[in-house]
């Protein structure tokens, strides 16, 4: 068997079922690179191209495409959903299209938001496999700033470092016909730490909020002239890297301290 490489912490690393599914690959979300929706909005004040908490959002983790068209129509009894998806010629194995019953959540607040109640879950059978280093995790989240009027995709968390596939299961909201194209953005999957989890809340008394309510970066004698995502994104990366160096120093002392 070939030995593989280990996979890098803040690295996935996607193999295909076939390789011509490289023609469509997943692709690195990055601030310089933004959706193309995003570049055409005006940088206006108050606009959402200045919007550091919608550009970090927006340029986190990676972009899952469709890697091929599914097709979703009513059966005869207009109760559930019939499924099928192209297939590469020869035949590559992406068109695989399952379902969950309705009985694997019931009546949960999801099924509020349907036309025909108690359908199907489809899932869509991702050919990727996907690797992360140990420890880490993938967050799947629907393309929220893309949504789909004829269905959402449901959220999880994959431990993708033991466990390698992470496919893609739809609500389906509508009750007409509907396709989604290939190369349609399917997914948002972010990477993150699993040991990095916090566990509690806490909670301060009203009486103190005068004492934090102009603290922080942007608020009182910090907040920036610069309306734009910028001081915030600086501020951010100073702090990084002082955990950064405080994390160096602590291994260095469990290294020679031993």
């Amino acid at each position: 068997m070939k030995k593989t490489k280990k996979v890098k912490p803040g690295e996935i690393r996607f193999t295909p079922m076939d390789n011509r599914m490289l023609e469509m690959p997943p692709t690195v979300n990055t601030v310089s690179n933004p959706p193309t929706w995003f570049r055409t909005i005006k940088k206006n004040k108050g606009s959402i191209r200045s919007c550091a908490g919608t550009i970090d959002f927006l340029s986190a983790g990676i972009t899952l495409p469709s890697w091929t068209n599914f097709y979703f129509r009513l059966d005869g009894t207009g109760q559930d959903w019939e499924m099928a998806a192209d297939e590469m010629a020869p035949p590559a194995g992406v068109s695989v299209v399952n379902a969950f019953h309705y009985d694997s959540t019931g009546a949960c607040p999801m099924t509020s938001i349907r036309e025909v109640k108690n359908s199907s879950y489809p899932k869509l059978v991702n050919p990727w496999r996907m690797e992360t280093a140990p420890g880490w995790s993938i967050l799947i989240l629907p393309v929220y700033w893309e949504p789909n009027p004829n269905y959402e995709v449901v959220p999880s968390i994959v431990h993708t470092d033991f466990y390698h596939t992470a496919n893609v299961v739809l609500n389906i909201k509508t009750d007409q016909e509907f396709s989604i194209k290939y190369g349609t953005p399917l997914v948002q999957m972010i990477p993150f730490k699993r040991n990095k989890d916090f566990e509690k809340i806490t909670f301060r008394d009203e009486s103190e909020f005068k004492y934090v309510a102009t603290r922080g970066f942007g608020m009182g004698h910090l907040a920036p002239r610069d309306h734009t995502a910028a001081p915030y994104r600086r501020e951010r990366m100073v702090i990084d890297q002082k955990i950064e160096k405080e994390e160096s120093k602590s291994l260095f002392k469990k290294i020679f301290n031993k």
